[in-house]
Parts: structure tokens; C-alpha cells; sequence
């Protein structure tokens, strides 16, 4: 064996330790990494007995790393900003973009941004496109994602690198088929007040909280009204607006990532496309 084989063993298990930290399951591990939960145990089984020591407990079904874990995975992602730095420096033909790309999304964004992952597919084939759901940062500040969509008031913090797609803009909505008189008024728990513009419909009206935008969205089509952004509005058939188009509320759209990847040519191309596609968009 030769001086440097232990190395070469500690390498081929980074992947394995980088993901499972980042998803917390074998199932979603292995489904990133492209092979079966039996590998990624395997795998894991073999590094914790070549180091000497525990790296994950299973907690809940989840894997939650121990100290030893923690420790190696600092390592690891330090080794993942060295890549990233090696891959930018590299000239443009030796840069192939190949690689996973795991997006993370806003679930009400879905409709707005598809057309762009389906382009990102096509063309750039050597990525594997992963897209989630989710409304949280998390993902990103622990490295369960690369690129971020979400809607927020301000800037995201440092590691987090952000760039301002679009300011939303909103107004309020009723469905096209259900024109009753009588309304019931749709809000979100949370968001921003829009009694002004809701006036002539809250008069004695019932009124229907709810913790979720797309639900929302559902609420109205059935015969509610209330405020939505536009772009969830104007391209859903069964609404209409009610109102002019809202003051802004100070909601941003932000397109995010990570500051050690800042460099990796794979991640800019994609951020480039994104950010290319929503600023074209007229409806949002």
C-alpha cells in the first residue's frame, strides 16, 4: 500500500460524509449521490472503522453527527472551497460544467422559475438538476443547497451572497367564476395589512386565516378575495384583479448562494441563467 493510500481513502469517503451531513437520511443521501441507502451505510461503516471513531448517531431516523463528525466535516468543507477555487482557476475547456446542482426554491415560486430549470437541464447535461421546497435559509447556510430562491424584505447575511432579482408587487384578487356579493375575505397569517385596499369588500365580511400563500391562492379561486403577488395571480385563469396594482410592500426576490461558491464556474453558470430568466419576466 502506498504512503498516501490512507488519503486517497479519506477522499473517496468526503462525499459520503459532505451529503449525509447535509440531508440527514441515508434515503436522500444516496438519492443525490445516485446509489442505494445499503451503499451509503456501507460506506459510512468503512470510513468510521478506518478513522477510529463514530462520526453520525441516529437520532429520530435522522443522522446527526458526533464531535469526531463535526470535526472532519470543517475539513471537508474546506477541502470543497479549495475544489471550487481550483475549478475557477482552471482553464475554461478543462472546466467542464459537470457536477449535481441542488436548488432550493420558495414552493409558490414553482410555476415562475420551472421554465428556467428545464433550460438548465437541457443545457447543461453533465449536471444533475435537484430541486426543493422549502421557505427557510437553512439549506443553504448548512449546505444542503448551492442556490437559493426566496422571497425576502432584506439582503441575506454573510456567508450567504445574495442578488436581487426583482422588487414584487402585488394587488387584490377575486375568482373569475365565483362572483358573489358577498366575499370572504383570504389572509395570511403574518403578512403585510392591506385594509385600505380591501375596504369596500370587508364591510361585514367573514374572514379566513391562513399560514400558506399557495393555500391562500386556492381560498381565493374558490370565491375569496385578497392580496396576492402578481405573479401568482396574473397567470392563474381563475382569477382576476380586483384593485390596482399595491404599493410596494418591500418584498424582494433573491437569488442566493453560499460564499464558497462564489467561485465554481458550475454554480455561477446556473446563477447566471436564473437571474437572466426572472429578469425577463414581466409578470412578477
Amino acid at each position: 500500500m502506498g504512503k498516501f493510500a490512507f488519503y486517497d481513502q479519506i477522499w473517496a469517503y468526503m462525499p459520503v460524509i459532505l451529503t449525509l451531513s447535509r440531508t440527514s437520511t441515508l434515503d436522500k443521501a444516496a438519492d443525490q449521490l445516485g446509489v442505494n441507502r445499503t451503499t451509503i451505510a456501507r460506506r459510512l461503516k468503512s470510513f468510521e472503522n478506518a478513522i477510529g471513531g463514530r462520526l453520525f448517531t441516529s437520532v429520530g431516523g435522522e443522522y446527526v453527527m458526533t464531535p469526531l463528525g463535526e470535526e472532519i466535516l470543517r475539513a471537508a468543507e474546506a477541502a470543497e472551497q479549495h475544489f471550487a477555487r481550483i475549478e475557477a482557476a482552471a482553464p475554461p475547456k478543462a472546466a467542464a460544467h459537470a457536477g449535481p446542482i441542488q436548488i432550493t426554491m420558495a414552493p409558490h415560486l414553482a410555476a415562475a422559475a420551472a421554465p428556467v430549470f428545464l433550460k438548465l437541464a437541457r443545457s447543461m447535461p453533465q449536471c444533475q438538476i435537484t430541486v426543493s421546497s422549502s421557505y427557510n435559509l437553512d439549506e443553504i447556510e448548512v449546505r444542503k443547497a448551492e442556490i437559493a430562491l426566496r422571497v425576502l424584505r432584506t439582503k441575506p447575511e454573510y456567508p450567504l451572497i445574495g442578488t436581487k432579482l426583482k422588487t414584487l408587487r402585488g394587488a387584490i384578487y377575486k375568482s373569475r367564476q365565483h362572483q358573489s356579493d358577498s366575499k370572504v375575505v383570504i389572509e395570511r397569517l403574518g403578512e403585510a395589512k392591506t385594509l385600505a385596499a380591501l375596504r369596500p369588500w370587508r364591510a361585514n365580511a367573514a374572514t379566513v386565516k391562513i399560514d400558506d400563500i399557495i393555500g391562500k391562492r386556492e381560498l381565493i379561486a374558490a370565491g375569496g378575495i385578497g392580496r396576492l403577488p402578481i405573479f401568482m395571480g396574473d397567470t392563474d385563469d381563475r382569477l382576476e384583479r380586483a384593485s390596482k396594482l399595491l404599493p410596494d410592500a418591500g418584498w424582494h426576490l433573491w437569488l442566493i448562494t453560499h460564499q464558497s461558491l462564489s467561485e465554481s464556474r458550475r454554480i455561477t453558470a446556473a446563477r447566471n441563467e436564473i437571474e437572466k430568466h426572472f429578469k425577463k419576466l414581466k409578470t412578477i
